[in-house]
């Protein structure tokens, strides 16, 4: 009896402890399947996702009747080989089936992708397998237009492998299907405001911008997955969450071989450019067996003439590195067809601008609404000569005026537009025409009897207009609070949406050309103001030619450096002078005819540096300079038969280096209708000290000034009648005002120059 119990107890014992073991055994496998919880899970969504294979396809079945067009979802998978910058190339063969099997459509499409960046800002998505993190590419699609394709009922996808480092690529499909939705605009309203505002961002501009038809639009239909056949367990719920957010897309589809975006394209008759805004080196990278560009430096200024830029191989294959460059222009060209890749020395990439234009031909147009009363500017590119239509129309679509104008086909030969394959494509020279629009203007619609591209930007009389000017780097966003205000703001037109569904919205990849060479055949007279800044001095300023203008005469007005070896000259009937500084706070003017011999030697021998105006190369000029008091504004008045072409203002300022800002403003009677140019009413610039231009006033005790960029205000074709220009300053100052005229005066003052 007492072994019986015993057995018991034992076997007992054994039960509890088997158990106590599997629920162990459970909670180990339990805990070691959990996933970690993070900040981010609440806006992660989950989603199954099918393995293509290169063999077997997965076939997919859908009603044609209900399914306007399909999306393929693709994701690569990397081995550990791959690093972020390297793009990997894949493809995806799909081939669409009727009812009875028959193949409709048989096509590759191509995808690149590069490996997502694992930290937070760039991570998008991520697969789970085994318990294993893989590498992912960022996400790629394309579309499937089913409505042309009314007897499609299947769709098989084969995956296309073009390099050994990926490891497989994962597929979701989704099915564009019309939504039951009654009130699209309810439906919008309930949706969450986080959701609403991710979508609208991702679309447009921003929720204000969004339209009606818009909003129903992407109410009307819904994205909804479709299950491969044979493969069990598709989560469809998670999809369609997945569907309602945006995700980044790194890279770019393309439908045949692709050129980078990222890369700076260049061939005969096309040539691209980089802003150099700071000192530096540019390293550039050629792919295999292509000959280098050919690269030219341009001063901004046009003080010195362009300059070859010299490059050496680098030792990393394919890379080279220029020469130390100064702040400038650099155009790269090529004979033959070119790809790039540029940083600078540190490693940054040069990114390029881009400039979204809208198609329009004779069967397309652009309509935009407008503010009345504002000002329009329109960018207008084509390949063919072409004739355009602009018609304003009221809140009635009673038209209320109508132009009419033709433009020129010339190809830009830095432009380029970019095609949904990445390819470059020839673009039209940009040219701008300008529009006044009147207070019974509610819109303006656009047409074009060739293929035209169109850009509009607008802006209001009232508008402010602001920059800093500067010889040298600028190297903060703002100085004292003043930034940059652009002039015009680019506007979306009403049926933006109707256009970008057809491919009718382009972005045009743009690129700086090198500044003209201009060969003036105007004059620069100095404008007399002692009626209304009585205070004045003369000053000896650095006034440097460009590198293209002719060497004109030099006049009694210029002067070089003396050189004690010359002999200076006694009396003669030459107006010789002489202007010495014996420091930085001493200056002075001397007649030679005024001065015996031995004080011309001692002059020599005591002034730190001697300036004559009788021989040899004279680049300062001596010009009258007016104080400009701080905050006090000034009015220059013109009558109607004699107006400046521009108005030259050049600042100095004395015992002070810092900006000085400059308000002008003018009152005009402008033209009607369209123009070729726009004068800005009111503009303000921040001019920064410049250390190319050196001046010092002819004073025996307070000669030291700073010299400042000189501002130029065109006077466009714009303007019928100028009846006043209005300037001032934020600080006292001395200024000098040239103005720009087709003839030149007859009467001669030494403070006429030109600069």
């Amino acid at each position: 009896m007492y072994l019986i119990k015993r057995f018991f107890a034992i076997l007992v014992l054994i039960i509890v402890l088997l158990t106590a073991l599997f629920a162990w055994n459970s909670f180990l496998i339990w805990l070691d399947s959990a996933e970690p919880v993070n900040p981010q899970t609440s806006k992660e969504t989950r989603s199954k996702v099918q393995w293509l294979s290169s063999t077997k396809p997965l076939t997919y079945t859908f009603s044609n009747q209900r399914t306007h067009s399909l999306r393929i979802l693709s994701n690569a998978v990397f081995d550990q080989s791959v690093t972020l910058e390297q793009p990997v190339n894949y493809a995806i063969k799909y081939t669409l089936y009727n009812d009875k099997k028959e193949v409709i459509v048989d096509k590759v499409y191509h995808h690149a992708s590069k490996l997502v960046n694992n930290s937070q800002d760039q991570q998008i998505k991520q697969i789970i397998e085994n318990k294993q993190s893989l590498n992912v590419a960022s996400g790629q699609s394309f579309y499937l237009p089913i409505k042309h394709y009314p007897q499609a009922k299947s769709l098989a996808l084969t995956l296309i492998p073009e390099e050994k480092t990926i490891q497989g690529v994962v597929v979701r499909v989704h099915a564009k299907t019309p939504d039951q939705n009654v009130d699209p605009l309810n439906s919008w309203l309930k949706r969450p405001v986080d959701r609403r505002k991710r979508a609208t961002d991702y679309l447009t501009m921003g929720e204000n911008t969004l339209t009606n038809t818009e909003i129903t639009n992407a109410m009307a239909f819904w994205w909804q997955k479709i299950a491969p056949q044979g493969i069990p367990g598709i989560d469809f719920k998670s999809d369609i969450l997945y569907e309602s957010l945006p995700y980044n897309v790194l890279t770019y589809d393309f439908s045949q071989q692709q050129h980078s975006l990222a890369a700076y394209y260049t061939k005969h008759g096309l040539c691209a450019s980089i802003t150099l805004d700071n000192s530096d080196r540019l390293n550039f990278t050629v792919s295999n067996d292509q000959e280098t560009p050919s690269l030219i430096w341009y001063d901004k200024l046009q003080f010195e003439a362009p300059k070859v830029i010299n490059y050496t191989l680098t030792d990393k294959e394919n890379t080279y590195q220029t020469q130390p460059l100064e702040p400038g222009l650099i155009t790269i060209c090529s004979e033959q067809e070119l790809l790039t890749q540029w940083r600078t020395e540190s490693g940054t990439a040069i990114l390029t601008s881009y400039a979204g234009s809208y198609l329009i031909n004779a069967q397309e147009h652009a309509e935009f609404d407008v503010v009345p009363l504002s000002h329009l500017n329109l960018e207008l590119r084509a390949l063919e000569t072409s004739q355009l239509n602009i018609s304003l129309y009221d809140e009635n679509h009673t038209q209320i005026e109508r132009y009419s104008i033709t433009i020129k086909g010339e190809i830009s030969g830095f432009d380029r537009l970019i095609a949904d394959n990445t390819q470059r494509q020839a673009v039209g020279m940009l040219t701008p025409y300008y529009l006044r629009t009147g207070k019974e203007t509610k819109y303006v619609k656009i047409t074009a009897n060739n293929d035209v591209y169109v850009r509009l930007k607008s802006r209001l009389a009232s508008f402010h207009y602001q920059r800093r000017i500067a010889h040298q780097p600028i190297l903060t966003e703002s100085t004292n609070g003043f930034y940059d205000i652009a002039a015009w703001y680019e506007q979306k037109a009403r049926n933006h949406y109707d256009l970008s569904q057809r491919d009718l919205f382009v972005n045009i990849r743009t690129f700086a050309p090198p500044p003209d060479v201009e060969q003036t055949t105007t004059y620069y007279q100095s404008k007399e103001l002692f009626n209304l800044l009585p205070l004045s001095n003369v000053a000896l300023a650095l006034s440097p030619n460009r590198y293209y203008e002719e060497q004109q005469p030099a006049e009694e007005f210029n002067f070089g450096l003396y050189d004690k070896n010359q002999a200076i000259p006694s009396a003669s009937s030459n107006d010789n002078r002489l202007i010495s500084r014996l420091n930085s706070n001493s200056a002075k003017e001397l007649k030679t005819d005024d001065i015996s011999f031995a004080d011309q030697q001692q002059l020599v021998n005591e002034a730190s540096v001697i300036y004559q105006n009788w021989y040899g190369h004279r680049p300062w000029v001596k010009q009258r300079l007016y104080q400009l008091v701080k905050n006090k504004p000034v009015k220059l008045s013109y009558d109607k038969k004699k107006r400046p072409i521009s108005i030259v203002f050049k600042v100095f300022r004395a015992q002070s280096n810092e900006p000085v800002t400059l308000n002008i403003s003018h009152s005009a009677k402008y033209k009607l209708g369209l123009t070729s140019e726009y004068s800005i009413a009111k503009q303000s610039f921040q001019l920064h000290n410049s250390e190319l231009l050196k001046s010092f006033l002819i004073h025996p005790k307070k000669s030291q000034i700073t010299s400042y960029p000189s501002v130029t205000l065109n006077l466009a074709n714009d303007i019928e009648t100028l009846q006043y220009v209005t300037l001032s300053s934020s600080e006292t100052i001395w200024l000098s005002i040239l103005e720009e005229y087709p003839m030149q005066e007859q009467k001669v003052r030494w403070w006429n120059n030109e600069l």
